[in-house]
């Protein structure tokens, strides 16, 4: 009898220990392209807190942003293509598929910019109304030099959405969100419309600095610079799953179509390492 309620002990403690089938992977699975630990720095005009960065699936480029208002072009190398200057502190870059337009937040104003690859020019602004649910200070104003708002975007395409897909904003501290955000893209041509947020999802998340969809899984893929992990999140806000990650001060993510993955560090550099998930 002791036997069997020993070896019944044992049994429920080794399920108890073992990794559930959907548990978080700790460990964040790459192929460095460098010495192991250090990933191969791609960044050849040493951009000054470089802070947001997409990967262009039809030009098959980077477009990287800074905190200095700076906007580059660069192969996935990092051979540059084109540089210049846009005013304000840019902190995330996305790319709509269908036009090949990019979008670009803007801290501070809490504002997206849409730029033109071919023109080489902002084409149109559109502030994000701070207002949510009634409250018309949901994207808190800071008077400061740092506001600590809205940090990475990605946009999600949808040919039968009447704008053509919607806007994820993460938001860094006040508050602490990813929000949904609907952009008139369509529906307006003026030269400055207004955007709205329809939704904030329920995941929480600190100093969402970075992020970009992964359009093959449905899934968000999330960086918080303060903890030092990436989430894959669903767009209804579940928790996929959860990895420590690699990196100094990520603020910028992006994949291209090969399985790279390119890390942007506000302290310096470009990171590139191979995305084995």
């Amino acid at each position: 009898m002791k036997i069997r309620f020993f070896l019944l002990s044992a049994l429920i403690l080794l399920a108890n220990c073992s990794p559930a089938k959907d548990s978080p992977t700790i460990r964040f699975p790459l192929n460095w392209l460098g010495t192991p630990g250090h990933g191969v720095n791609i960044d050849q005009q040493n951009f000054i807190q470089p802070s947001g960065i997409c990967f262009h699936p039809l030009r098959k480029t980077l477009f990287v942003v800074s905190n200095k208002g700076e906007i580059a072009e660069i192969e996935t190398d990092g051979n540059p293509v084109f540089n210049l200057k846009i005013p304000g502190d840019l902190e995330g870059i996305t790319v709509n598929p269908q036009s090949g337009l990019l979008y670009i937040v803007i801290e501070g104003d809490d504002v997206i910019i849409e730029f033109d690859p071919d023109k080489k020019e902002v084409t149109r602004k559109f502030p994000i109304n701070r207002e949510f649910q009634g409250n018309p200070d949901f994207l808190q104003k800071q008077e400061k030099d740092h506001d600590n708002g809205v940090e990475s975007i990605a946009f999600i395409s949808d040919k039968d959405h009447p704008e053509g897909g919607t806007f994820y904003v993460g938001n860094q501290w006040d508050p602490p969100c990813i929000m949904e955000i609907l952009v008139p893209l369509k529906s307006s041509q003026a030269e400055t419309a207004e955007a709205s947020i329809i939704r904030v999802l329920s995941f929480k998340i600190y100093d969402p600095a970075a992020m970009y969809y992964d359009s093959k899984k449905g899934l968000l893929n999330i960086v918080s610079d303060a903890d030092n992990i990436l989430v894959e999140i669903t767009l209804g806000g579940k928790l996929v799953r959860e990895y420590a990650f690699v990196g100094d001060n990520q603020e910028g993510l992006a994949r291209d179509d090969e399985g790279y993955l390119y890390i942007a560090q506000d302290s310096g550099g470009i990171i590139k390492i191979k995305d084995l998930r």
